[in-house]
């Protein structure tokens, strides 16, 4: 099954708790609801960030990660 997934990123110069970047969507692939969570997880790993929060509700998935500095 497919969801979409609003990545909300965090610059690393805002990092701990600056607002971060508007959200860019993404298409998820999973074989479950709680697939989307390792997906999203990988996906965001993939981007070399960092995971902070990640969440399934009805209209699609929400996940924040952070730039990790260099």
């Amino acid at each position: 099954m497919e969801r979409r997934m609003k990545l909300f990123v965090i610059p690393k110069e805002r990092v701990p708790s600056g607002p971060p970047n508007p959200a860019r969507e993404i298409a998820l692939q999973a074989d479950s609801l709680d697939g989307f969570r390792e997906a999203a997880r990988q996906h965001v790993e993939s981007e070399k960030l960092k995971l902070r929060s990640v969440s399934n509700g009805p209209n699609g998935i929400v996940a924040y990660a952070e730039e990790i500095p260099a």
